[in-house]
C-alpha cells in the first residue's frame, strides 16, 4: 500500500503487480476504498474491461506521472461482450465511478507518490 496525490487529494491505493492480482483487479468486489494501481514494465496500449465488477469505476491511463486519458463512470459488465477501455500508459488507476467527476480530475493532471 502506499498514497497518492491527485489533484490535491490524497489517495490511499492497492498496488496490483502481480499477473494475477492484475488479471483479478476489482472483480467481485463490492468496493474501493481509495484507487487501485497497476503497474507495467512499459508505456504501451492498455486494455482494461470492467468484467465482472460490481461497482462502476473510473479508469486513468497515465504515462510517467501524467493523466492522459480517462475513462469516466464505466459500468460493471456480467457477459464476455463488455466494452474495453483503452489507453497508452505505463500505469492505470482505477476509482470508484464518478470520482474524476466529483474532484476535477482530468487529462493532464499529475499523479504523485508518498
Amino acid at each position: 500500500y502506499m498514497n497518492a496525490i491527485l489533484n490535491n487529494q490524497e489517495i490511499p491505493l492497492e498496488i496490483m503487480d502481480t499477473p494475477q492480482s492484475q488479471t483479478v483487479g476489482m472483480m467481485g468486489r463490492d468496493s474501493l476504498d481509495g484507487g487501485m494501481l497497476f503497474p507495467f514494465d512499459s508505456v504501451g496500449e492498455r486494455s482494461f474491461w470492467m468484467k465482472d465488477c460490481n461497482i462502476p469505476l473510473d479508469i486513468l491511463f497515465i504515462v510517467g506521472d501524467k493523466v492522459n486519458n480517462v475513462s469516466r463512470d464505466c459500468q460493471p459488465c456480467t457477459t464476455d461482450e463488455c466494452e474495453h477501455h483503452t489507453g497508452i500508459a505505463d500505469s492505470v488507476l482505477e476509482l470508484p465511478g464518478g470520482y474524476c467527476d466529483d474532484n476535477g480530475v482530468g487529462v493532464g493532471d499529475v499523479l504523485s507518490f508518498q
